[in-house]
This record gives C-alpha cells, sequence and structure tokens, in this order.
C-alpha cells in the first residue's frame, strides 16, 4: 500500500491540537525561549568582543576604524541581543547543550505520543521508556545522518535528497522499536522503500507549508513591536515543531503497519507450512 499523503498531513494537524500536542507545543516553546537567551547571551559576548576591538583601533588615518562606524556598530550591536542573560558564555553554551538533548528528548517522546491512537498517550510509561539511551542514539544518529547528507548536497543535490529521505524515520525507528542508531538507520533505509517520491512530496510540503507561515505571520505583526515578533517567532515554532513531527509520525504509522502487516503474513504462512 502506497503512502496516503492527505492522511498523513490531517491526521497530524489533528494530532498537533489535542491535549498531548498542546502540552508537546508548550515544552517545545519553553525549550525555544531558553535556546533564544542563551544564544543571544553568546551573540552580546562576540558583539561586545568585536565593539571593544573597534574602540581600541579607532582613528583618523587610513586603514582604521572611524569613531562613526564605531558608534554606528554599537547601535547595530544594541539591537541584535537585548534579551542576553546576565550570564557567562560557558554556561549559555552549557544551556544550549542541555537544551539541544532535551529537544532530542522531547521529539522522541512526541513520536511515541503521535504514533499511539489515543491523544492522551503522554500520560503513561511509554513515553519515558528508555528515554536517555533513546536520546543518546537519536543525537548520534542525527550527527551521522546529518553528514551523509550533507556529503551527498555538496556533491550532487540529488544524493543528498536521496539520503535525507531514506534515512526520514529514523528517529522512529529509535523511538518505538528501541534500536540504536546504526539498526535504525538501516531499518528505516527498508521502510521508506517504494515510497520514497510520495515522501519526498509530503516532506516539501511540510516545509514550505512552515516556511510559509513562519514568515508570513512574523511579517505581518512585526510592525507592533520586536518583543512581539520573537515572541510569536517562538510560539509558532514550538506549534510547527510538532506539526512537522506528528505528520511524518502519522506518515511512519501507515507503512509500520503495512510492515507490520507483511510480517505477521509471513509468519501465518511460516505456521501454516509447519
Amino acid at each position: 500500500m502506497s503512502l496516503r499523503i492527505g492522511t498523513a498531513l490531517r491526521e497530524g494537524a489533528r494530532r498537533t491540537f489535542t491535549r498531548d500536542g498542546l502540552v508537546l507545543v508548550i515544552v517545545f516553546v519553553l525549550i525555544g525561549i531558553i535556546t533564544a537567551l542563551a544564544t543571544q547571551t553568546i551573540t552580546a559576548e562576540i558583539l561586545d568582543a568585536f565593539l571593544e576591538f573597534a574602540r581600541s583601533n579607532q582613528g583618523t588615518g587610513e586603514g582604521e576604524i572611524t569613531p562613526e562606524q564605531v558608534d554606528t556598530f554599537e547601535t547595530f550591536a544594541e539591537g541584535q541581543a537585548r534579551f542576553a542573560l546576565p550570564i557567562s558564555p560557558i554556561v549559555a553554551g552549557l544551556l544550549l547543550v542541555l537544551t539541544a538533548f532535551l529537544a532530542e528528548a522531547a521529539n522522541l517522546v512526541a513520536i511515541r505520543a503521535f504514533l499511539a491512537e489515543s491523544g492522551r498517550a503522554l500520560s503513561g510509561g511509554l513515553a519515558r521508556r528508555n528515554i536517555v539511551v533513546a536520546t543518546l542514539n537519536g543525537i548520534v544518529g542525527g550527527i551521522v545522518v546529518g553528514v551523509i547528507v550533507a556529503i551527498g548536497l555538496v556533491f550532487l543535490i540529488v544524493p543528498g535528497i536521496f539520503f535525507a529521505i531514506a534515512f526520514l524515520f529514523l528517529r522512529q525507528e529509535i523511538a518505538v522499536e528501541d534500536t540504536n542508531f546504526v539498526d535504525a538507520m538501516a531499518d528505516s533505509w527498508q521502510l521508506t522503500k517504494g515510497d520514497r517520491l510520495e515522501l519526498f512530496a509530503l516532506v516539501l510540503g511540510v516545509v514550505v507549508l512552515i516556511s510559509l507561515v513562519s514568515t508570513v505571520v512574523p511579517l505581518l505583526i512585526g510592525f507592533v513591536s520586536p518583543l512581539v515578533n520573537v515572541v510569536v517567532s517562538i510560539l509558532l515554532g514550538g506549534v510547527t515543531a510538532v506539526f512537522g513531527t506528528a505528520v511524518m509520525t502519522r506518515a511512519y504509522a501507515q507503512l509500520h503497519a503495512d510492515r507490520a502487516a507483511v510480517r505477521n503474513g509471513e509468519t501465518n504462512a511460516d505456521e501454516r507450512a509447519v
């Protein structure tokens, strides 16, 4: 049975606004806020270093930085890190590492929740099962797949896209089957066979939709204030992250059910043969 793109999109949208989906939106929004604050803190430190360099090298001679250029850069820097935290860049970097780990864990929990038939799967033990090991496999596997896809994109765009689709269900396999990232890559490769064009169309549609929403909405309300723009962008980031995971997981659910049906059929055939 081929992938039903419309079904995956409808189920993904519906699951996004269930109780579990909205809880996950809040989780991703909180992660987004912490990530934004830590990033702005590091950005502020870098801008301060450049500003200090510019001030110490300003002058009126040829090749020197003029006072006007220093003032321009200072004005620019003030608008780039308004929400920097009063912490060191090292602590901010550790916060980024922590949020990356939490985001990966939340993504795996979301996959388990969206694969379940109930919209209240987060309250059970399934969501937390083996989560630390699964998260580590998801991070390492994501890095490995990212490198493979990047290499494919560098040499030719098509191989990079092919690898991205072939390993699309890496995290779903880790979350659902409790496999390590190597087996998850192999299982994703097998599962996507025969449906890669449909999966590419689905991914492209989701990316275009998310890009339009993430771009158009902030532009429409951006004139209100920069703070409102940042808040809305973070909220949209939480919703779109959950929506994307929900759609891909419901697509995985279709192919996963087909694979299970094939396995059951083979098992029944073997039993009849015996």
